[in-house]
């Protein structure tokens, strides 16, 4: 029976080096990254409780946005960013951002919602004019990155 890590907890250098490893094992491995048809198995790796709906979402995800793969160097982010719920908000915005001008837009975040809401319930059926309505802070009309990281934050408490 896996034993499954308390996602509050950060992981350890040594935790971080066992998944690098043991990703370069996998079926899909190409010598930076790995494919989501090892999705299932890089989860357990992980130790990271994921119900199934929340595993279709990643790879629905990475199969649209990332050409069905996930890099060795992204994972590794992932995981050394994964300190605090602030730090790994913050780091979940800076990837929704996927133009770079630091402003979620409206496609931005309908590319990333159901990955949000199987992960977060909180995030279910909100629109994006809910998302902006709570989020938008300086009421400027426009989410930045700090907002969202700010608006995350609270989702996933």
């Amino acid at each position: 029976m896996t034993q499954y890590r308390d996602i509050t907890i950060p992981y350890t250098a040594e935790e971080i080096a066992h998944v690098l490893e043991t990703c370069k094992t996998f079926k899909s491995f190409d010598g930076d990254s790995i494919g989501t048809s090892d999705f299932v198995i890089f989860g357990e790796t992980l130790r990271d409780k994921l119900t199934p709906e929340q595993v279709q979402a990643y790879v629905d995800y990475f199969d649209m946005n990332m050409g069905g793969r996930l890099t060795l160097k992204g994972v590794e982010g992932v995981m050394q960013n994964h300190s605090t719920i602030g730090v790994y908000a913050k780091w979940y915005a800076e990837i929704c951002d996927s133009d770079k001008n630091g402003v979620i837009s409206k496609d931005e975040f309908e590319n990333i919602y159901r990955l949000m809401s199987v992960q977060w319930p909180k995030v279910a059926g909100k629109s994006f004019d809910d998302f902006v309505r709570e989020a938008d802070s300086n009421k400027s009309g426009d989410v930045d990155i700090e907002e969202f990281s700010n608006w995350l934050e609270e989702m996933m408490k």
